[in-house]
């Protein structure tokens, strides 16, 4: 004779089960992050807590690469513009200043059709001391063209624009277009960087 598991034994396994499952915000069910550890800290950032300027977004654990995006707002680059910006409790990874231009992507290298491509823009970053952690000062047509193809907008960037967050330090991002061109699209300002796919 085969003997069925007791009511109780049933109820200890389903919640079990439910303890193990969490909601997302779309009501989707997933299981756990195993990245995070009680109380909803992560354990590979468990100091995370961005307090600088923009809008921080963190995509989590899953995202392979830009799991993380700070979005500083756009850029004017039809005038003369400078602009500064505090970045203050950063995660401690590799992050790309872009400029998202409004500009189809090419198919390979930068576009022919680009109307501002010898607009010269300025991208500099200091450490909480002083020190220049990069400077690049270069017309667009030098920047790298970076996307999906066929996506409407591009993000440039150039290896100088490129850095590493170094854990306690804050940083102050300047940005300046010393003469604007009429031609120029619209611009944004992003720092991307993180996710599983890229060292830490």
């Amino acid at each position: 004779m085969i003997k069925l598991p007791t009511p109780f034994f049933l109820c200890f396994v389903l919640l079990l089960f439910s303890s193990c499952i969490n909601k997302t915000d779309h009501g989707r069910i997933s299981f756990a992050d195993s990245n995070r550890a009680r109380f909803g800290k992560d354990r590979i950032f468990p100091d995370l807590s961005y307090q600088g300027d923009g809008k921080f977004s963190d995509y989590g654990r899953k995202a392979g690469i830009n799991r993380f995006v700070l979005d500083l707002g756009e850029v004017d680059l039809d005038k003369a513009f400078h602009v500064e910006h505090d970045l203050i409790g950063l995660p401690e990874v590799e992050f790309v200043c872009y400029l998202r231009i409004s500009h189809p992507l090419p198919t390979f290298g930068a576009p022919t059709d680009f109307k501002a491509g010898d607009l010269v823009v300025e991208l500099s970053l200091d450490d909480q001391d002083g020190e220049q952690v990069f400077v690049e000062k270069a017309p667009l047509n030098r920047w790298i063209w970076s996307g999906s193809v066929g996506a409407s907008k591009s993000d440039l960037y150039t290896r100088k624009t490129i850095f590493t967050v170094e854990k306690g330090k804050t940083y102050n991002l300047s940005l300046k277009v010393l003469a604007g061109k009429k031609a120029a699209p619209k611009a944004q300002l992003l720092l991307m960087g993180g996710g599983w796919k890229v060292a830490r």
